[in-house]
């Protein structure tokens, strides 16, 4: 494994999972093996990226005895692989599941960890977790401020900062330059786009449901960036890292 990514915000509907499931399927589609923890009650990542029927088995039916670990491995949109959790990750870090993660570290080159939004425990577990994080914000006031904190908690948990997405940006309250010297450096702005609420309602990344879209155009800027910041990284030191990072947060 190479990395290790977590998208956080500081409320909740910032967009997160969006951007975790478009750029997933963008990622597998530049030749890395990708694989996605949903750790969102609402199972956003499994629902948009694989075709499931009934209730799934998740990796919480794994620890009550009901599934092993291969059952709850689903291949999807370009070989995406999504874990569902089940859980949050305060339960999953207790439940002691390393063979499930050991899996996850030989099958994928990248991690993608896919959070409930807001500032709280699972959201610093996953940062705990990640090598690298996106933090994504609204160009609203209400939305930078609850951000604020997150820059602090990823330099003190050691987690490298990847940047900003700005997200549903339209005619918004603040300016790039104010989220630039209040958080850190705005990677992409994703506009405001109904071709997104089409495709939640289909089920499908917008990269597919509407590929010519702004929004499908903002997601593909956003792996090219993706990919150059990955391929920075040593190969070897980093899946070190990624590895060790990853097990000390979620498999003490």
């Amino acid at each position: 494994m190479r990395e290790v990514l977590a998208a956080v915000s500081g409320k909740e509907s910032e967009g997160k999972s969006t951007l975790t499931v478009n750029l997933s399927v963008l990622m597998a589609q530049k030749d890395y093996r990708v694989a996605v923890i949903d750790f969102d009650p609402s199972l956003p990542a499994l629902s948009s990226l694989c075709k499931v029927d009934d209730v799934p088995p998740t990796a919480k039916n794994v620890i009550d005895g009901f599934a092993s670990v291969d059952d709850i491995f689903y291949s999807g949109i370009s070989g995406v692989e999504v874990i569902p959790a089940g859980m949050s990750i305060k339960e999953f870090r207790k439940a002691n599941l390393r063979d499930l993660l050991e899996r996850v570290e030989e099958s994928a080159d990248v991690l993608f960890l896919d959070v409930p939004g807001g500032l709280c425990h699972d959201s610093v577990l996953a940062i705990y977790a990640a090598t690298s994080v996106l933090l994504v914000i609204k160009p609203e006031a209400a939305s930078l401020e609850a951000a604020l904190p997150l820059p602090r908690i990823i330099e003190k948990l050691k987690a490298d900062f990847a940047g900003v997405v700005l997200n549903k940006v339209e005619e918004g309250e603040v300016e790039i330059d104010d989220v630039e010297a209040l958080i850190g450096n705005v990677i992409a702005e994703i506009p405001y786009d109904e071709a997104i609420k089409k495709a939640m309602a289909s089920g499908r990344p917008v990269i597919f449901s509407s590929p010519m879209s702004e929004s499908s155009k903002s997601f593909v800027e956003i792996s090219e960036a993706l990919s150059v910041w990955i391929d920075s990284f040593e190969g070897e030191r980093r899946e070190l890292v990624a590895g060790k990072r990853l097990f000390k947060a979620l498999c003490p």
